[in-house]
């Protein structure tokens, strides 16, 4: 699955920490070692072992504003909302995607190879190009195109899946409507409904009473009132 070009980060690993910055000036003034607690991020670079570090509250990029089209500031936080505020609850910073260890074509030693390159999903392996794709070493292009195929059918799987779940729903309406159809038959063939059994029916069956027993769906916004009207004409014994 190639990078999304409009979410160039989707295939970065962003890691948020909590981070003990010296502090020189209270450390002379105090006497002793003084530091501060700074919040920091850790990008790391499917295929490369290379991190960058930034302040999490510090300048990433500008955006545009989508309610006055200006342009504003984004920090890290926000540039990696979710995986900061998964730091802030204390939860583990997750990576949106199949996790290796989901991967069959992998070894266990071929796993931690990648992990050691920050690659954590069959989603960033299938984004791995270029230099980083021959810090693969060995069967790079190979471990790539597994990747990709393993995701197109996946996705072949889950089409098929929602199709199929779609037809069973289909079918088991269908079935339902038959039911009540057929007991709507049933009860016309036995007895005639009397009045009072018209006023217990709400329009939806009034209308599908009418359509049974004449062949002819009621058209248009009828009142309940003309529909048990309808319903009455439409009895059996009334037609006989």
């Amino acid at each position: 699955m190639p990078i999304d070009p409009r979410n160039p980060d989707a295939s970065l690993v962003p890691i948020f920490k909590d981070w003990a910055q010296p502090n020189p000036a209270k450390t002379a003034q105090a006497g002793r070692p003084m530091y501060d607690d700074v919040e920091i991020v850790e990008i790391r670079f499917p295929g490369s072992r290379a991190v960058s570090v930034f302040p999490a509250q510090a300048f990433s990029h500008w955006a545009i504003d989508p309610n006055n089209g200006g342009q504003v500031k984004v920090t890290y936080a926000e540039r990696f909302e979710r995986q900061y505020r998964q730091f802030k609850m204390h939860a583990q910073q997750t990576k949106t995607g199949t996790p290796l260890d989901f991967a069959p074509f992998l070894t266990e030693a071929r796993r931690a190879e990648l992990k050691g390159l920050n690659i954590y999903t069959v989603e960033a392996l299938c984004d791995v190009d270029g230099l980083e794709l021959k810090n693969l070493g060995h069967g790079g292009r190979e471990l790539k195109n597994q990747a990709l195929e393993y995701v197109a059918n996946s996705r072949n799987g889950a089409v098929n899946t929602q199709v199929q779940a779609e037809l069973e729903a289909l079918r088991a309406r269908n079935q339902a409507l038959e039911e009540d159809v057929s007991a709507l038959k049933q009860r016309a063939a036995v007895s005639a409904p009397g009045v009072e059994e018209f006023d217990d029916m709400s329009p939806d069956q009034l209308r599908e009473y009418i359509t049974v027993n004449t062949g002819h769906a009621p058209q248009g916004n009828l009142s309940p009132k003309t529909l048990m009207r309808m319903a009455r004409d439409a009895r059996p014994d009334k037609a006989a």
